[in-house]
């Protein structure tokens, strides 16, 4: 705690040693005020008496006192009105970094997927790609296949021309024989 020191002051044409901890500067300062007033005081009615004077102004300094009070208290719940509304912007900032971070967890989830869906269509495209490749290939043996099978057509529709000839034949050569052993048989009786 700061030393006290000793000031000398006049108010209303006493002088008074005070015992104080601010500075000489103020606590003079005050004393002009407090001289001041009831000097005014006693200007507005040259009956009242030094005793009278010091009540009324210290009824004086009482209700500044408390009028600045009233004010300070007004001011003090204004103020605390305005923190309270500087805390919504804060708040709703709070809570939009909140949401903001939702979202870019959200794009960073969308974005893994997509880089996985790419991954995966790269894959479905070059399975496509060796599916449609294997599907040439298919249709150039199936193409092949059908050139065999007509050739093999062909050649059994002339296998079947060459044996209903030799079954013409076999049957000429058949009946050929029987005849052959009729005529025989006839000349043999």
């Amino acid at each position: 705690m700061a030393d006290k020191k000793k000031i000398t002051v006049n108010i209303f044409g006493t002088d008074y040693i005070m015992l104080a901890d601010s500075s000489e500067t103020h606590v003079a300062d005050l004393a002009v005020k407090v001289d001041h007033i009831m000097k005014e005081i006693a200007k507005s009615n040259s009956k009242y008496n030094a005793t009278m004077v010091a009540v009324l102004t210290a009824l004086n300094l009482a209700d500044a006192l408390s009028k600045s009070q009233d004010q300070l208290n007004e001011t003090s719940d204004k103020l605390g009105a305005i923190q309270s509304e500087m805390k919504r912007p804060f708040e709703e900032l709070n809570e939009l970094k909140q949401e903001l971070e939702a979202i870019k967890e959200h794009y960073t989830r969308t974005q893994t997927d997509y880089t996985k869906t790419q991954i995966e269509l790269g894959k479905i495209s070059r399975e496509w790609a060796k599916a449609q490749e294997e599907m040439r290939d298919l249709r150039c043996e199936l193409d092949v296949s059908k050139e065999t099978i007509n050739d093999l057509q062909g050649k059994l529709f002339e296998s079947q021309i060459e044996l209903l000839k030799a079954k013409k034949e076999l049957d000429d050569i058949k009946i050929r024989r029987i005849d052959k052993n009729r005529n025989n048989r006839v000349n043999n009786i």
